[in-house]
């Protein structure tokens, strides 16, 4: 601790207190100091930042509550006021720490290690905890069943040293304590995840060890890189074959925390290990000595982990102990602790399969809660098919447990079948497998003592789609009768009996022989291997699954023995061997497994198919879902969602009939057009002839993940019905029951909860109206400026300012970009009227903005500039046009040809052949829509905006009917259960309003009779916008676009008209 650090502190601390500041900023100030004091930066320090404003649960005379706890620091709760001198405070203050007190005893921390903490940071009280009373049946402790004893004061404002040395002594009693911090996801991600400081002090050293090893042993790394590329990299975004580096080595430094933590975890302490404990905790012999069977396999990073390399891991690994030591690991809370890592190194990475978003507790407690509940009296075996570090697992195992009452205290051997039967999980993901097995442990170990027999932990590395493996990239199709694995550019023939779920057990024994068998031939001398004994190896292997296997399997097998032993010895003796074992033994997992659970719970990666890179992975994935026919339709092909591949691939493959199942899957099933074919279950009738029913459909709150997620659930058996069960969450675990209904609008569906009375099927009729989207106007700071006539027509350039009336067109632009342009006499030739959504309001379009485009428009047809072109103009304009050129680092051909005009959207832009243009948003949730008379424009000068659509009416009546409608609430209405939802709501309308438009009919009494509602309604409209105040919000400067927009839509409403103009809209739209 700096002294002198202290008492600066200290005087400046009380010059605060004095002054009368608030607490927030006395607490605040202290944080801002710690790191000077106490400049090693030990854990506390980071936790008493990060922990600060802690939610806990107590219970009041109002019944149990939540709060904020200013500061968390271990099993220390802190409470800090403005000024403990002050009676009235103190006793405020002194209440609240009993408060918090009571939370911690609350989440199972006994009272004689809870501390509280009371001070104003000059002044330091603190307090033994001790509970005098129990709290009444279903309430928690509270400040009444506590009491404080305080054992320690300090007075910083004293100044002395004696008085700044028990300051110290107070931290180290009541901050700094060994075996106080809590493990779970938030501190250990804190202390150790890629962003921590632990990380970037300790991955040089790693990184270039694994360098050193990788040019030392460059045969052993090419089949290392090898692998990686053709399983993990393979299913990412990027191009097939990359290999990251960087990724590996944090994939590595993970794993390492992994194990270290594991071996705490299972000694019931943090520990300090010996050089060659550590070796054995890396390699994994530490825990195959306590039983555990494959919790360390010898992976990717296997050869890492043995002499030269691992000397030099060693200091890492006691530092990661020693850093442990701040936990306590005699008491584990019962929830995923890797997940935040987990997640936090996938936005790192920037991974799309490969570690997902953290899935809260909370969701997979009431999915596994609801599924134990519908498996009913059957015992659960439960499968997690992308079980990432593992909270779906966790949750079914503390169910599971809570079911059939299974503790160390009452076991017996049926409830040792049940629960190391109960769950089983796959990841690609090397480390999501490492850190679920710990879960995994932590969730189980005081069962191990009891347990009869090794333990293996039953979650995979392997691909749960089954459609590819480090050495194959393409399983068999149902039919065929055989394997080729390809080991070091040899084909090995393995029968595919072997891969059934009924030779589980004789695979198991299979491989592990093979491959003890090659690994002794390789240990000795080549000239002293006589032939393979293949029938006593097979015999063995029957012997030991206590499975008869039949002449014709051990003649096949018998085939494969020579060959593979053959292949492993080989690749000992070059040193390329190691992880075969690894890889054959995991990969293949799920074909041993089929059909072999009654429940799947899991959270899928979500990503479109257009996201994967192309390669044969991605193909074989556009056959799956060809073969459940759930692939998207037209223009939504390439948005089908890797989700639902997994969804039915899963329920097929690994579910027994009548099994049930959850997915948390993106709320955009609900309606988006690339899974209609799922809606309408056309699984059913696919060439695959998947029975999957959906029974129940919870939304969940939209900030529960990036984008809005709902839980599907259903069984494995024939067709929906027509009402499905559902619930909406507000909140953690707080919901309201409903319905959903599927329903149908012409081609298009979505499921619902508001009744089948939302059913707009009757509204699509014919071809959708053909409304147009307005060109790329950008960079806006480039092509919109402040520009001021001159007498000869031509124009002065200025830039747009903040406070002037033009700044809403840059306003919201990314790139400031030619955003300070001055020039004098631009060519008048390429200045242009446009059109942005900021002009849009209900019926009314402010004046256009002028634009700069690079292009000429002769006789309606654009035509792009060539160096020929500009030759011939005036400096100032070749001046500015070389500006934009520069600036978005484009010629002005392709410029105007591609950029703006991409996808054609400025070229088609021809006002010429009607007279009335009708122009509707491109964004937002609600349409809003308005018309103008092109005869009292230069429709030659007209450019309209990528924020708008366009349609050019053949009459008044048609633009006044379409906009009448696209402003009308029963549009909005009858789309909006059929919109995507993301992370923000609604996503954007763009072209659903005109697909359910009728086209207009001038014989149609009912379109005229919109037509003449809306013409009533606009009027009394113009008139309400004489007033100042509405004026005023036509004007596209006036504030927040959607902000005007509502209050305008709300005006409106009031006007007179308005009623019959709404409801001759709902009698054609309904």
């Amino acid at each position: 601790m700096n002294r002198e650090q202290l008492r600066d502190f200290a005087v400046h601390a009380q010059a605060l207190i004095n002054e009368g500041a608030v607490e927030d900023r006395i607490r605040h100030y202290l944080s801002s100091r710690l790191v000077s004091i106490f400049p090693e930066y030990p854990w506390w320090v980071q936790a008493h930042m990060q922990g600060t404003e802690e939610h806990v649960h107590f219970s009041s005379a109002r019944g149990n509550r939540d709060g904020f706890v200013d500061a968390v620091v271990g099993k220390t709760a802190i409470e800090y006021e403005k000024n403990l001198t002050i009676q009235g405070i103190f006793a405020e203050g002194y209440h609240q720490v009993k408060e918090y007190s009571a939370a911690l005893c609350n989440i199972g921390i006994p009272e004689s290690e809870v501390l509280g903490v009371l001070s104003d940071t000059v002044r330091w009280y603190g307090y033994r905890v001790r509970i005098i009373d129990e709290p009444v049946e279903g309430r928690l402790l509270g400040p009444d069943n506590v009491e404080l004893e305080q054992t320690t004061f300090v007075d910083l404002s004293v100044g002395t040293d004696d008085e700044f040395a028990r300051f110290e002594q107070f931290i180290e009693q009541f901050m700094a304590r060994d075996e106080s911090r809590l493990l779970n996801a938030k501190t250990l991600a804190s202390d150790f995840g890629v962003e921590s400081s632990f990380y970037r002090e300790t991955i040089g050293v790693i990184s270039e060890t694994i360098q050193r090893a990788m040019q030392e042993k460059p045969d052993y790394t090419d089949l290392i890189k090898q692998v990686w590329q053709n399983f993990i990299a393979y299913l990412g975004a990027s191009d097939y074959g990359s290999f990251s580096q960087e990724t590996y080595v944090s994939e590595f430094y993970l794993v390492t925390v992994a194990k270290v933590l594991c071996a705490n975890i299972l000694s019931g302490r943090a520990i300090i290990s010996s050089d060659d404990e550590i070796k054995a905790i890396l390699d994994g012999k530490y825990f195959s000595r306590q039983n555990i069977y494959n919790f360390v396999d010898y992976d990717y990073f296997g050869w890492l982990n043995n002499t030269p390399y691992v000397e030099s891991f060693i200091p890492c690994a006691r530092e990661i102990q020693n850093r442990l030591k701040a936990y306590d690991f005699s008491r584990l809370g019962e929830q995923d602790i890797f997940g935040r890592l987990l997640a936090q190194l996938a936005n790192r990475e920037h991974r799309l399969m490969l570690g997902q978003e953290f899935t809260p507790h909370w969701i997979a407690r009431d999915i596994v809660d609801y599924n134990i509940d519908k498996i009913g009296d059957e015992v659960p075996r439960i499968m997690d098919m992308c079980c990432g570090s593992g909270v779906f697992l966790i949750e079914s195992i503390k169910a599971v447990r809570e079911k059939y009452a299974i503790s160390a205290d009452d076991y017996n051997t049926r409830k040792d079948i049940i629960i190391f039967s109960a769950v089983m999980g796959f990841d690609i993901d090397p480390l999501a497998v490492m850190l679920a097995k710990v879960n995994w442990i932590m969730a189980m170990r005081d069962l191990f003592p009891v347990h009869t027999g090794s333990i293996t932990v039953p979650i995979y590395h392997a691909d749960s789609l089954f459609v590819a493996t480090p050495i194959m990239h393409r399983m068999p199709t149902q039919g065929e009768d055989y394997y080729i694995l390809v080991l070091n550019q040899q084909q090995i023939i393995i029968p595919a009996f072997l891969f059934s779920p009924n030779y589980r057990k004789v695979f198991d024994s299979f491989i592990s022989k093979v491959y003890r068998l090659a690994m002794a031939r390789a240990a000795a001398p080549e000239a002293r291997n006589g032939a393979i004994a293949t029938e006593a190896l097979i015999e063995a292997v029957g012997q030991e699954s206590g499975t008869g296997l039949e002449s014709n399997q051990k003649a096949e097998l018998a085939e494969t023995t020579t060959q593979l032993v053959l292949q492993l010895e080989s690749l000992q003796r070059q040193g390329r061997n190691g992880i075969w074992y690894f890889i054959i033994s995991n990969s293949y997992r799920p074909g041993l497994t089929e059909q072999q659970f009654n429940c799947i719970v899991s959270n899928p990666p979500w990503m479109a198919m257009s996201k994967l890179a192309d390669n044969p992975y991605k193909n074989a994935l556009r056959e799956i879902a060809r073969r459940y026919s759930i692939q998207p339709h037209g223009a939504a092909h390439p948005h089908m969602e890797l989700a639902t591949i997994f969804l039915v691939s899963s329920i097929d493959r690994y579910l027994k009939d009548g099994a049930h199942f959850s997915y948390i899957m993106p709320a955009s099933l609900m309606s988006g057009l690339n899974h209609e074919p799922f809606r309408k279950e056309e699984y059913l009738s696919s060439d695959a002839g998947l029975d999957a029913k959906i029974s129940a459909i919870w939304e969940l709150p939209v900030e529960t993940f990036k984008n809005k997620a709902i839980v599907l659930s259903g069984e494995k058996s024939q067709t929906t019905p027509e009402i499905i069960s559902g619930r909406v969450y507000e909140t953690t675990s707080v919901y309201e029951d409903c319905t959903y209904t599927l329903n149908r609008q012409g081609s298009r569906s979505a499921w619902t909860n508001k009744g089948r009375d939302v059913d707009v099927a009757d509204v699509i009729s014919g071809d959708s109206i053909g409304f147009a989207q307005g060109c790329d106007l950008f960079p806006r700071t480039a092509l919109f400026h402040s520009f001021t006539q001159r007498p000869n027509g031509n124009w002065d350039i200025a830039p747009i300012e903040r406070t002037g009336d033009l700044w809403y067109l840059v306003s919201e632009s990314k790139k400031n970009l030619c955003n300070d342009l001055v020039a004098e006499d631009f060519d008048r030739e390429f200045i242009f009227d446009a059109y942005i959504s900021k002009h849009l309001s209900p019926f009314i379009m402010a004046e256009p903005a002028k634009a700069l485009i690079p292009g000429r428009k002769v006789q309606g047809n654009w035509n792009p500039l060539f160096p020929s072109d500009l030759a011939l103009l005036n400096a100032s304009t070749v001046y500015v046009f070389q500006q934009i050129t520069d600036a978005v680092e484009q010629d002005l051909v392709p410029f105007l040809s591609d950029t703006i005009n991409i996808y054609g959207k400025l070229y088609k832009q021809n006002f010429s052949t009607r007279d009335y243009l009708v122009l509707s948003n491109a964004s937002g949730s609600n349409p809003c829509a308005s018309y103008i008379n092109l005869r009292n424009h230069d429709r030659s000068r007209l450019v309209i905006d990528q924020t708008l659509y366009w349609y050019l009416a053949a009459t008044e009546e048609e633009a006044i009917y379409i906009t009448g409608l696209l402003n009308s609430s029963a549009l909005w209405k009858a789309i909006s259960d059929f919109q995507p939802e993301g992370g923000f709501g609604k996503r954007h309308i763009h072209t659903l309003p005109y697909k359910i438009i009728p086209e207009f009919d001038v014989e149609n009494d009912t379109h005229m009779k919109v037509v003449e509602t809306t013409k009533t309604l606009i009027d009394e409209w113009n008139d309400v916008c004489q007033s100042e105040l509405y004026k005023k919000l036509l004007g596209p400067n006036s504030g927040s676009l959607p902000s005007r927009r509502r209050r305008q839509q709300a005006k409106i409403k009031e006007l007179p008209s308005y009623e019959q103009y709404a409801t001759a809209c709902s009698e054609v739209l309904c």
